[in-house]
């Protein structure tokens, strides 16, 4: 960035010296030398006309005559160098205001028109994903969000970044805008996108609400899971609001749900499964034999899955993917009956999908007659199909079917 300022700097100075070159160069003192030779010029010819008259080479009428000619060709010299001069001093006067206006046009043109501060957020992000960022680095960042949340209000990335750096750095009543931003500016039909800027809204206001989720934000969570059946960060926050609200059967419910999503190597498990603990020990024996029989499906639906990279794939996957091995009813609802969630760093894998993983009870791979298998590499870490992941499909299958073979072969665009 500082190269660019320097090359704007190098061009605005040669600019200058074009502009105001005229200035240091003498032209009006060349015009005036000029008149003064002219007027020389004419003294000598009237001389020489009066030597003439004296020596009787010319006649008295002859010798007006040329007197007269001569004083007006020396008159209309001078007026035209008058007229010269006058016209360049007319001239010289606004080109200090036409340079005036040029530059400080040019500046106002780029910072309307230009890419400066996207360059520079566009680096800003670059760096935080290579982990050289600091505190100073996010608040530089926060304030050139701003700025291009002003110039474009309309776009919907900057929204987001802006909701997400400040719940980052735990402002968040300014993360609640920005995600207010997101969804005031989403298409009617981005549903999915919705559902998940909403999740995003929801955690802020949870959080600006120190850790209470009233009505409202809850039966936003309800909807975003209406959706988004297996959206992570509203099945943690359900379970949360169920739990305070001592509705301890629906906050395991939800957490239990939410465990299911997680690879079993991420460290929040651990406080998701002290949570379900503690919800266990305030129900009353009626709930837990209930909680039990909830717990014991019939498992008689199964089916083990393996899934393989394409060899035209294999470069373009990174080490620890997250994949999503789920199924889906053939002719039947668009949330999956079965998801499983993985982090992989060796091919192929093999998983088991069963009734077990069900997100809804009444949603159970065994309620359908045909399932189709797809097994995706989530680049946002999050189970809804994104352009940039990378996915592979079954045809539709019969639920009788033990085993069945994915290759994970497309980018999604």
């Amino acid at each position: 960035m500082m190269t660019f300022w320097l090359a704007v700097a190098g061009l605005t100075v040669l600019a200058l010296v074009f502009i105001f070159a005229p200035f240091f160069v003498n032209f009006r003192g060349n015009s005036i030398e000029r008149v003064d030779n002219n007027v020389a010029i004419y003294k000598s010819q009237l001389a020489e006309l009066e030597l003439d008259k004296q020596a009787g080479r010319v006649s008295e009428e002859d010798y007006q005559s040329q007197t007269l000619e001569v004083q007006r060709n020396l008159l209309n010299d001078t007026s035209q160098e008058s007229e010269a001069l006058d016209n360049t001093s007319s001239s010289n006067w606004l080109m200090p205001i036409l340079a005036v206006v040029m530059i400080v046009g040019g500046v106002l043109i780029y910072q309307d028109l230009g890419a400066e501060n996207e360059v520079a957020i566009s680096e800003l992000l670059k760096r935080s994903y290579q982990g050289d960022f600091d505190k100073e680095d996010s608040l530089e960042l926060l304030a050139r969000l701003e700025t291009q949340s002003h110039k474009k209000p309309k776009d919907v990335e900057t929204w987001y970044l802006l909701g997400r750096l400040n719940f980052e750095l735990g402002n968040y009543n300014d993360a609640v805008l920005g995600f207010n931003g997101v969804l005031t500016n989403l298409p009617a039909e981005a549903k999915q996108d919705q559902a998940m800027a909403m999740a995003q809204l929801a955690q802020a206001q949870f959080f600006a609400s120190d850790r209470n989720l009233d009505k409202a934000t809850e039966s936003m969570l309800l909807d975003v899971l209406k959706i988004i059946p297996q959206e992570t960060t509203s099945l943690g926050l359900l379970g949360v609001a169920a739990f305070d609200q001592q509705r301890f059967l629906e906050a395991i419910h939800y957490w239990q749900r939410l465990l299911k999503l997680m690879p079993a190597n991420n460290p929040n498990t651990v406080a998701i499964k002290g949570g379900i603990e503690k919800a266990r020990s305030q129900l009353t024996q009626a709930q837990l034999a209930t909680l039990e029989e909830k717990a014991s499906p019939s498992v008689a639906t199964s089916i083990v899955v393996t899934v393989d990279l394409a060899d035209s794939i294999k470069r373009q996957v990174p080490q620890n993917s997250d994949v999503f091995v789920l199924a889906k009813a053939k002719s039947g609802p668009p949330m999956p009956l079965a998801v499983k969630r993985l982090t992989v760093s060796e091919w192929p894998i093999t998983v088991t999908l069963d009734d077990s993983m069900a997100m809804m009870e009444s949603l159970k791979m065994s309620n359908f007659e045909e399932v189709v298998i797809t097994a995706r590499i989530s680049k946002s870490g999050v189970g809804n199909a994104k352009a940039g992941d990378i996915e592979g499909k079954s045809t539709a299958i019969s639920i009788s079917t033990k085993q069945a073979h994915i290759t994970i072969n497309k980018i999604l665009p």
